[in-house]
């Protein structure tokens, strides 16, 4: 008879879970660009997978918002299962959840908590769950499998071979790799070169900004709280310019310019990269709606908006319901312009522009006139 001995926590809570500065879920972008940080807080894709993985820890879907995550969680469990019977083969062995791994590297370190491990003898299986629709990289090549396969080997001396998988529903795809010790002291220098590197890069910009040549643009700069003042972006705005542009381009430092021929420059620079940017997006989103899957961007709906067409029977509609007209007013937001232009369209001809200007003055000397900053712009 097959001996599982479970180890698991039966109240999980990740919402509040810490994180390594390097955790092992960040290490491909620090393998990207050695200055990568990720933005703080959280988003309602990283809520979904919180919930998913918390029903998964305890085998329970109760707490789960819709369909939608319930679909994924089954098709994990079911997923799993079978994945797990076919290769233990009714053979004994320990199962833990949500296991934190600690990954000592060569003068540096870092940890992580890898949805299962579970251990048969000398071969073990580590299991992570991917419940979004990002491409994910096999195992082999991906940083985060690595990292906890070498706090596996570290932690449980005796296993030898560790196969990892990544269960992915939603792109219907289960990846696997396999590990030997053997390759051990190979995974902790990659490991150990990366980490190490972002130690010395990162810190520079709480003083200012690393060096250009020390950052690397990738497609996930999108992720990083420094995409906004980034110079290497900066860089790869003038490069894209460049070849659409014959434009005399800067060059040198662009990070924080002051020299007025410069910064009139990089403003061209920025007005020829912000069209090309929402050519190229207009285009992926046509795509997105005629049925193109992307790797990791998904079509989302930001809804429709609604507009009145007839004032008139607006008013009357909302006054049965209860709504008087001076109630709706509070809520209207008018054009000023537009409605002082419609009182001076009233005007005799010759007229209409100084009453439009009449009608404004009043509505100042009311003190019901809010004007806002004036608003610039070069060209």
């Amino acid at each position: 008879m097959q001996n599982i001995n479970k180890m698991s926590n039966t109240t999980p809570d990740h919402g509040d879970r810490d994180h390594a500065e390097f955790s092992p879920s960040s290490l491909k972008y620090v393998a990207g660009c050695a200055g990568y940080e990720g933005r703080e807080g959280t988003s309602a894709a990283a809520e979904k997978g919180t919930r998913i993985h918390e029903a998964l820890e305890v085998l329970d879907p109760s707490a789960l918002h819709d369909e939608e995550e319930v679909g994924i969680y089954e098709a994990i469990v079911s997923e799993e299962s079978a994945f797990l019977e076919t290769f233990t083969k009714g053979a004994d062995f320990t199962e833990h959840c949500e296991i934190q791994l600690e990954v000592e590297l060569d003068g540096t370190s870092t940890w992580g908590t890898c949805d299962k491990f579970v251990v048969m003898e000398d071969t073990a299986v580590l299991i992570d769950y991917k419940t979004g629709v990002s491409v994910i990289d096999e195992p082999r090549d991906n940083w985060q499998a690595i990292a906890y396969t070498v706090g596996a080997f570290q932690a449980h001396p005796k296993v030898n071979t560790i196969h990892f998988v990544f269960f992915i529903p939603v792109r219907n795809q289960t990846l696997m790799g396999v590990f030997t010790r053997e390759e051990l002291p190979d995974l902790i220098e990659k490991l150990s070169k990366v980490i190490k590197r972002g130690e010395k890069i990162r810190p520079q910009w709480e003083d200012g900004q690393p060096e250009m040549d020390d950052l690397c643009p990738t497609v996930n700069c999108r992720f990083c709280k420094h995409e906004d003042h980034c110079p290497a972006l900066g860089g790869l705005a003038i490069e894209v310019a460049s070849r659409v542009s014959d434009s005399a381009l800067p060059k040198g430092d662009i990070s924080d310019p002051e020299d007025p021929i410069v910064v009139e420059h990089l403003f061209a620079v920025a007005k020829v990269v912000s069209n090309w940017a929402d050519r190229i997006r207009s285009k992926a989103i046509k795509m997105a709606k005629e049925g193109v899957e992307f790797p990791s961007l998904k079509l989302r709906s930001l809804g429709a908006t609604r507009k009145c067409t007839d004032n008139s029977k607006l008013a009357q509609l909302a006054e049965e319901f209860n709504m008087s007209n001076e109630e709706l007013l509070a809520l209207a937001n008018l054009p000023l312009k537009k409605v002082a232009n419609a009182v001076g369209d009233l005007a005799p001809e010759g007229e209409k522009k100084k009453v439009s200007n009449d009608f404004l003055v009043a509505l100042d000397e009311k003190g019901i006139i809010e004007t806002s900053g004036t608003r610039y712009t070069l060209s």
